[in-house]
């Protein structure tokens, strides 16, 4: 069974059939999904602006870290259930769809991304807010946070145009 052929059965499910066609729920889900997007990735597009110095200037990066994580990781938890929803719930159509891939290869990027700050960068977070400078590398990463977000969002929205 190809990949195309399990999305398949998987969309034409009662449970998906119900979910696509119900008055509320679909875009009940479809609208937290967008709005836990905007907690999630609003929150930690200000830490990458924080980092980059571009904004926050006054408050320890360690401080930003702590106070963005506490609500930028629960909105992500609900962005990936609702998008898990959507998903089954439109699965052979979506995952045809150039955008829906390019926009999985981004969130695995992003993945890799945080993976790296949090190893290398985030240990020795607390000696940036004594008065050294932000480490390059932490930069870049911040860089390519905040583009690869960009292209996630763009991509959601794109599309609902391809499908």
């Amino acid at each position: 069974m190809s990949i195309v052929e399990l999305c398949q059965a998987i969309q034409q499910t009662a449970w998906a059939t119900r979910f696509r066609q119900a008055d509320l729920f679909f875009p009940l889900v479809e609208g937290t999904h967008i709005l836990s997007l905007s907690l999630s990735v609003g929150l930690i597009l200000m830490l990458d602006v924080r980092i980059l110095r571009l904004g926050f200037q006054s408050e320890p990066v360690s401080r930003i870290m702590r106070q963005v994580m506490r609500w930028a990781l629960p909105g992500f938890a609900i962005m990936f259930v609702t998008g898990v929803l959507l998903f089954l719930a439109q699965a052979e159509s979506v995952y045809t769809n150039s955008y829906f891939r390019v926009k999985m290869l981004m969130l695995l990027l992003l993945g890799i991304n945080a993976a790296v700050f949090q190893f290398k960068y985030f240990p020795s977070m607390v000696v940036w807010d004594s008065g050294e400078a932000v480490p390059a590398g932490a930069q870049v990463i911040a860089v390519v946070s905040l583009i690869f977000w960009m292209v996630v969002i763009a991509c959601g929205r794109l599309m609902a145009y391809e499908l």
